[in-house]
């Protein structure tokens, strides 16, 4: 079934393969655990729990390093496999050019303590990010 494999980006070097369980456990079944040098992959048996997995856990600590967790893209030439950067998930589909462009390499936004003040603008300003095209 496509879309049950889950890339784990800036994966700390110390990372164990028994950290990456305990980090994705209560997100279903897990087939197989695969770490690299600064990254990894997790495969879940169910495409709904690496959703789910991908749409809570990105921006999280692993290992006290912030990883990135998002859907792992097919390999080039070969068929199936993988969400990529689009459609499925949590998300509306007015947020999926969104997703294609950053929200693959960044993940959805993630609630910080920070907060910014804009001052001076004219009224007639909307809080939409118009696109320049």
């Amino acid at each position: 079934m496509s879309g049950c494999r889950v890339f784990i980006g800036r994966l700390s070097p110390h990372a164990r393969e028994r950290d990456v369980e305990k980090f994705f456990r209560g997100f279903g079944h897990i087939r197989e655990i695969n770490l690299k040098n600064g990254f990894g992959f997790v495969e879940f048996d169910d495409h709904r729990d690496a959703d789910d997995a991908v749409y809570e856990l990105n921006g999280k600590e692993l290992c006290s390093e912030r990883v990135t967790i998002e859907h792992a893209r097919s390999p080039r030439g070969r068929g199936g496999g993988g969400a990529g950067g689009g459609g499925g998930g949590r998300f509306s589909p007015r947020f999926s050019s969104y997703r294609q462009t950053r929200g693959s390499m960044y993940g959805p936004p993630v609630r910080t303590e920070h907060r910014i003040i804009v001052e001076n603008l004219s009224s007639r300003i909307s809080w939409q990010v118009r696109s320049l095209i």
